[in-house]
């Protein structure tokens, strides 16, 4: 499926970047191009770098501190 029209990136393309080593929006985003232009499939990234991640998938727990701005200001 696609998760991001205005680069044609697909889930399976997302996941081949974490698999790869992505582990937060921002390296989704540097490595498929996805969320750069509009922003609004960030919410999606961010749902499946989650959910895929094994560093994030790990973590139980975020500190408001921790949040950084990633790809078109979303918090990661």
């Amino acid at each position: 499926m696609y998760v991001c029209h205005c680069n044609v990136v697909t889930d399976r393309d997302i996941l081949e970047a974490i698999a790869n080593g992505a582990q937060c929006v921002a390296d989704v985003a540097r490595a498929t191009g996805a969320g750069r232009t509009c922003g609004n499939c960030v919410d999606s990234l961010r749902d499946l770098v989650c959910k895929h991640c094994p560093v994030r998938a790990g973590r139980t727990t975020e500190r408001p501190a921790e949040r950084e701005l990633g790809v078109a200001g979303a918090a990661r």
